[in-house]
């Protein structure tokens, strides 16, 4: 009985065992990740940066499911960037991360181009891998940054072709594709050609160019762009007005060190866009541009470089900032006259800033030393880069002649200004320069009237800044702050509180009028 007992006893040991590891094992078999809420498992992906996202999705064909459905929910922001990438070896000024040490180090020419070689295949495939998995998906901002060689290895380039492509046809609301060159700063640096086709962004507000060629006649239309920058562009078609109507909501266009077709920036059409900015572009035939647009809507304009007199901005009812400096002015007093009546079309503007060429050529025609022909009445805040040398003066008292309504007066000094007219000056230069604001006489109604505050930055001490600031607080009755920005040397530190006591006893027109030196 006992040895029965004995065997029963085991046996139910045994089964006992066996059920428990079967249900260990059943334990150990329950992928726990399946009852994860998917919204905590978004949560966790909106964690990892994207290359861990890339990771976690070539773990397994559900885990790739996932993450795309989490693209698609979620919109990307992608910073395609060959030079900042971890694990690129190439940075941006054409230096890579182990160059520094090449001119000192063992490494041979083959073994420079094989570790740059492996940083592009590294590059290539993390693109690759990432624009797949955004197909059909909604992307905030792509940013594609790229060093493009030209007459480089084709593989790379019919790669650039295709995230280029991808780029154009793929929902994107901010747009920026950089293809700056390796030798950009030498001469056969070549700008890479976008691909041709016939592209219609659906949901681009934001789109940004540098470095490339660019047709206008390969896009269709730009439904939803707001504003678009290119940037060391060569614009091969087209013209402003046919990009304007391309882009029927276009608010904001900027053109940097462009090349465009002579009559790019012409036409008889309105061209509704809110701000323009124009700098350092030039044409295909001119080192400078041709400017002749009708823009009823424009609020801001921005031009720096080089244009020709025949330019005018017309219908500029609602102008209220203009910047307008040129570079390179001959020595000629008549570009005054063109000057002058470019002034006037932009008489609707508020806020005006003009550098000490333009300022120079300003007081021409028959009025040499008077005001511009019509008054810039709307005129708020005038803002001057000058150097207060002696060719300047005229052209600084026609501008405040010609702005009656004046309440605000910034000088941005720049040390000792550019004369334009070293040989044949014109008549009106034979002035004596350290008595010239003292015998002004003659009425200036902003100074008189509405001058509520000037600014000075850059301020030296030297007697030139002294006369026109004597100048203004003598005039000046309405003014309640001057203030005095000095340029951070020892040599200027130590004139300031000097400088401080002079300036407290020259005469003011105004009791309210206060200096103040930063």
């Amino acid at each position: 009985m006992e040895s029965g007992g004995s065997g029963s006893s085991s046996s139910k040991k045994g089964k006992k065992v066996e059920q428990q590891s079967k249900k260990r094992q059943k334990t150990n078999t329950i992928d726990y990740m399946n009852y994860i809420p998917e919204a905590i498992v978004f949560h966790i992906l909106s964690l990892l940066p994207l290359g861990e996202l890339i990771i976690m999705s070539l773990v397994s064909q559900r885990w790739k499911d996932t993450v795309v459905r989490y693209l698609k929910i979620v919109p990307s922001s992608l910073n395609l960037d060959k030079c900042e990438m971890p694990g690129t070896i190439l940075k941006r000024d054409g230096q890579c991360l182990l160059r520094s040490n090449f001119a000192h180090s063992s490494y041979s020419l083959q073994q420079r181009h094989c570790l740059i070689r492996a940083a592009r295949k590294s590059f290539i495939e993390f693109v690759d891998r990432c624009l797949q998995l955004h197909s059909d998906c909604m992307i905030n901002n792509l940013r594609l940054t790229f060093l493009h060689e030209a007459g480089g290895d084709y593989e790379y380039t019919r790669k650039i072709d295709m995230w280029v492509h991808f780029a154009f046809t793929n929902d994107i609301k901010e747009l920026s594709l950089d293809f700056s060159d390796l030798t950009l700063s030498k001469p056969w640096a070549q700008p890479f050609e976008l691909p041709h086709g016939y592209f219609a962004p659906k949901i681009t507000k934001t789109f940004s160019l540098k470095f490339c060629k660019f047709r206008l006649s390969t896009f269709q239309v730009f439904g939803s762009l707001k504003r678009i920058s290119l940037v060391q562009v060569e614009i091969l078609d087209g013209s402003l007005a046919e990009l304007a109507s391309k882009c029927p909501v276009l608010k904001d266009v900027n053109l940097v060190n462009c090349v465009f077709p002579d009559q790019f920036m012409m036409s008889e059409e309105d061209i509704i866009v809110e701000k323009l900015s124009v700098i350092d572009c030039k044409t295909e035939e001119w080192e400078a541009c041709n400017i002749n647009l009708s823009t009823p809507c424009l609020l801001k304009l921005h031009i720096v470089g080089n244009i020709l007199m025949t330019s005018h901005i017309r219908n500029a009812t609602k102008l209220l900032d203009v910047t307008f400096c040129m570079e390179e002015i001959n020595e000629n007093y008549l570009q005054g006259d063109a000057l002058g009546s470019f002034f006037i079309e932009l008489g609707h503007s508020r806020s005006l800033t003009v550098n000490n060429c333009c300022i120079q050529v300003l007081p021409a025609g028959n009025d040499l030393l008077q005001g511009l022909p019509t008054y810039l009445n709307n005129l708020n805040h005038l803002c001057l880069l000058v150097g207060l040398e002696k060719q300047e003066m005229p052209g600084i008292s026609c501008l405040l002649r010609s702005s009656p309504n004046l309440e605000n007066l910034t000088l941005l000094l720049l040390g000792t200004g550019r004369e334009i007219f070293q040989n044949d000056a014109p008549p009106f230069f034979d002035l004596e320069e350290r008595i010239y604001w003292d015998e002004r006489n003659s009425t200036f109604s902003c100074v008189q009237n509405s001058l509520k505050k000037v600014t000075m930055d850059g301020f030296s001490g030297r007697n030139n800044k002294m006369k026109l600031i004597q100048f203004l607080l003598k005039k000046a009755r309405v003014l309640r702050k001057m203030e005095i920005i000095s340029i951070s040397t020892a040599e200027v530190m130590e004139k300031i509180q000097y400088l401080s006591e002079t300036l407290s006893y020259f005469p003011r027109a105004s009791p309210l009028a206060s200096i103040e030196f930063c």
